[in-house]
C-alpha cells in the first residue's frame, strides 16, 4: 500500500512540473535560489541559529529523559542498580557464617546455587 501511495505522490509531483522551456528555466532558477538561501540561513541569522541550537539541545535532552522514563516504566530499560550510600548505617554486627545472603542481589535472579544445579521438574510419565 505504501508503494502505491508513493507512486501516486511522485506522479502528482511530475504532473506539476512545467513543460515550457522558459517556465522550466524560471523554476530551476527559483529552486537554486531557494536552496542557496536555505543553506546560508545560519550565516545570515547567527543569533537565530544559536537560539535554535539551544532549543534543539533542550528538546533532545527532554526526549531522552522521556524515552528512559517509558523504558523504566515498561521494565525494558537497562538494569540500573540504585547508588549505594556512602556511609553504611550502623546496625547490629552480623556473623558471616550464619548470614548466607549475598551482599548484592544476584543478577541471575533469586535462585539458590542448589536450585540452579537441580534438573528441571518433570511431571509423571504418561501411560
Amino acid at each position: 500500500m505504501s508503494l502505491l501511495r508513493l507512486a501516486v505522490w511522485l506522479a502528482l509531483l511530475v504532473l506539476l512540473l512545467p513543460t515550457d522551456a522558459q517556465q522550466q528555466a524560471r523554476f530551476s532558477h527559483f529552486a537554486n535560489n531557494a536552496f542557496e538561501r536555505l543553506t546560508t540561513f545560519c550565516d545570515r541569522n547567527g543569533t537565530t541559529c544559536a537560539v535554535g541550537s539551544q532549543v534543539w539541545a533542550t528538546f533532545l535532552k527532554k526526549a531522552e529523559f522521556g524515552v528512559r522514563l517509558v523504558g523504566d516504566l515498561l521494565g525494558v530499560g537497562g538494569q540500573q542498580q540504585p547508588p549505594e550510600p556512602a556511609v553504611p548505617a550502623p546496625g547490629p554486627a552480623r556473623d558471616p557464617t550464619r548470614d548466607r545472603r549475598p551482599a548484592r542481589p544476584d543478577p541471575r535472579g533469586t535462585l539458590s546455587p542448589s536450585d540452579l544445579y537441580q534438573p528441571p521438574w518433570r511431571g509423571p510419565a504418561r501411560s
